[in-house]
């Protein structure tokens, strides 16, 4: 009778105990990703030829802060996806990062820009811009800190060191971007120069995103007050009826031009003067009112995010979702 008393004793206690061991070993392992893009916080370091950090000028501040590759992959993955993606999305993503981000390290290094003071690259980092700190991160995710944190590590160090290089061998500029309209732009049509891996491919799956459509809408005089802030030379007293010309398209969709106002003005410059998602658009005016029909989210070069994740829930893995959307070999540092 005393020995099943006994063993219902030290059962009670293993049932009271083992929750608390479980926490504190996933707390362990947790902790030392966080405290490390905490410690990596710090100002310029001396050796300006090593390759396995970042440099990051914060353009807030003036001060440069160094960031070992590994969390850098960390705080820059958090920044571009969701951490609720599925696991070769995000997998892909942060190959395609780092090799973006190795492109403009290794080019900056060369060409030693003054205005970087010794920095590989900048950005407004005090308001979470390209890279997520420790203490962005606890706000961001809140009570999802630890949970979130053990997730982005394990994704990082599964693929740590491989990076996408052209043809020539070089570190590839990896473009990448939140969903398309259904077809991926090729890097000429939109930034002006031609890269063998940033080519159109289709993305059907942005179309079923259920914000892929977005609808932007201006009165008749918002619309004319920002055309004439856009171009001086734009005839704002045209009846509103004439205001809109001919559009000229990239084959995957994205506004070229378009003549506003007998002026032939770029899709990029609308997009950014009207607030637009993407250059993907169609513009009518209706009712008073000028209505931009937008489609997509982003440049559209490279890889959709969007459906880099769909990809993955039809069971795609990294490297094939990688191989849609560029045309790639991969290598390990």
């Amino acid at each position: 009778m005393k020995s099943r008393l006994y063993i219902i004793a030290i059962c009670f206690l293993l049932m009271a105990v083992l929750p608390l061991i479980s926490k504190k070993d996933v707390m362990d392992l947790i902790r030392p990703a966080a405290e490390e893009i905490n410690s990596s916080d710090t100002e310029e370091s001396e050796d300006k030829d090593d390759k396995d950090v970042f440099r990051i000028l914060d353009s807030s501040t003036g001060k440069i802060t160094v960031v070992p590759d590994s969390n850098f992959c960390i705080g820059a993955l958090a920044y571009e996806m969701p951490p609720l993606y599925e696991d070769e999305a995000l997998k892909a993503q942060t190959v395609a990062l780092y090799s973006h981000f190795c492109y403009i390290r290794e080019r900056n290094r060369k060409a030693c820009d003054p205005e970087l003071k010794g920095a590989d690259l900048a950005a407004d980092l005090s308001n979470g811009e390209i890279w997520y700190s420790e203490k962005q991160l606890k706000e961001k995710w809140g009570s999802g800190f630890y949970k979130y944190i053990k997730k982005l590590s394990g994704i990082v160090s599964s693929v740590q060191g491989e990076v996408i290089r052209d043809k020539n061998g070089a570190y590839a500029d990896c473009c990448y971007f939140a969903q398309s309209c259904g077809k991926t732009e090729g890097s000429k049509d939109i930034f002006g120069y031609e890269k063998e891996y940033l080519q159109a491919v289709s993305s059907p799956w942005d179309r079923l995103a259920p914000d892929n459509r977005t609808r932007v809408e201006y009165t008749d005089k918002e619309f004319r007050a920002k055309l004439e802030e856009l171009s001086k030379n734009s005839d704002c007293k045209m009846p509103s009826e004439k205001l809109i010309g001919k559009t000229e398209r990239t084959p995957s969709g994205s506004v070229i031009t378009i003549e506003i106002g007998g002026v032939q003005l770029s899709g990029q410059s609308i997009r950014t003067a009207y607030g637009l998602r993407s250059a993907v658009f169609d513009l009518f005016y209706k009712g008073g009112s000028f209505i931009f029909m937008v489609s997509g989210y982003g440049h559209g070069v490279g890889m959709s995010q969007y459906g880099a994740n769909s990809m993955a829930k039809e069971g795609f893995d990294y490297h094939e979702i990688l191989s849609h959307y560029y045309s790639i070999s991969f290598h390990s540092e």
